[in-house]
């Protein structure tokens, strides 16, 4: 079994994703969403670029899409650091109830499985922004594919963020606050 989940085929992660085990989750899925939508928009910059009809607008396209390769990049970290995180949680879950300790396991492996899906919403933001500046400048045979980059950046974002909702009651009161508004500004369009 590979340690990394983008390092198997996509029949077993979907193998995977369908059975009982707890990863691949939804944190991972909408990294993942997110990724695909960024390599969309690359697969579309590379398609415009190099091409004399779109001279105009090459060096636009081109930062547009060293911007999304990186966050491509972040985001296909962020599909194991997901399942790492939930990993955490399940594993401070299991410490036992009379463990002083127990409590603040949870509470702080509630952070990092908030803080992750926090991530990929935020990244996938970015992504969608990109997208958003590329459509009207990219190769018009491939708008369709910018498109579905755009649908799957914002699903990437709410599936992410129903991630990190699920653990704000984990949190520490002033955490959880903190959390969810920073969440709800990167939510709000």
């Amino acid at each position: 079994m590979s340690d990394s989940l983008l390092g198997v085929s996509v029949d077993e992660f979907l193998k995977r994703l369908g059975s009982d085990a707890p990863t691949p989750g939804g944190g991972s899925v909408a990294a993942l969403a997110g990724s695909m939508a960024g390599s969309l928009g690359c697969m579309a910059a590379a398609l415009t670029v190099g091409r004399e009809k779109f001279a105009g607008v090459e060096p636009q396209v081109q930062q547009i899409a060293a911007r999304l390769n990186r966050a491509t990049l972040l985001l296909k970290q962020l599909v194991d650091e997901d399942a790492a995180a939930y990993g955490e949680l399940s594993r401070a879950f299991k410490i036992d109830k009379a463990n002083a300790d127990r409590k603040q396991k949870i509470t702080e492996a509630a952070a990092l499985a908030a803080a992750v899906p926090l991530e990929t919403v935020a990244v996938s933001r970015q992504v969608l922004g990109d997208l958003r500046r590329l459509e009207p400048i990219a190769n018009p045979n491939l708008r369709s594919d910018v498109k579905a980059g755009i649908h799957l950046a914002q699903a990437a974002m709410h599936s992410a963020g129903a991630n990190v909702r699920v653990n704000l009651p984990l949190l520490a009161e002033q955490q959880a606050r903190d959390t969810e508004q920073e969440l709800d500004k990167l939510l709000a369009e």
